[in-house]
């Protein structure tokens, strides 16, 4: 059973794609299976990943969201789960920023990634989301479904 490991910060620029992307990469070479989920609508883990055009990606956590937002059926996680040197992920897009707009509207939104996530704990010892620079839904979500949160903070040298 996985344990899920929020990475996230109300602060931009203050290392929450790096620590994730590190980490994923880190306990993957300690032969723990990962999946890393990038949870911000500007892609930044996804292209991390190799993804150059995120918006030309067919399945993204922006469409299982809206999926899960409108009870659609879920697609194989084999159409949205993607691979690369031994860590799986699931990419991003703008399409988590229409999601993030809707969640502000439904009742009980705060588990929507939840239930994305909940069947594939089974499958991997790590699961890390990347989260957006907000204290917004799509945080809340991610904050909702982690066990754990690693939050970065870069302190200047000049405080």
């Amino acid at each position: 059973m996985a344990r899920i490991i929020m990475c996230g910060s109300f602060k931009g620029g203050v290392g929450k794609t790096a620590s994730s992307w590190n980490l994923a990469y880190s306990l993957a070479e300690m032969g723990k299976r990962v999946l890393a989920v990038d949870f911000d609508s500007q892609a930044n883990l996804t292209t991390c990943f190799g993804v150059e055009d995120p918006a030309a990606v067919p399945v993204t956590i922006g469409h299982l969201m809206m999926n899960r937002l409108e009870d659609e059926k879920m697609p194989d996680p084999s159409e949205f789960i993607q691979s690369r040197n031994g860590v799986d992920f699931i990419p991003s897009s703008m399409m988590l920023s229409a999601v993030d707009s809707k969640l502000r509207m439904e009742m009980g939104s705060e588990k929507m990634l939840t239930g994305i996530l909940e069947p594939l704990r089974g499958l991997y010892d790590y699961i890390i989301v990347d989260t957006c620079p907000s204290l917004g839904t799509l945080t809340i979500n991610a904050l909702t479904a982690a066990d754990e949160g690693l939050l970065p903070s870069i302190r200047s040298f000049w405080q």
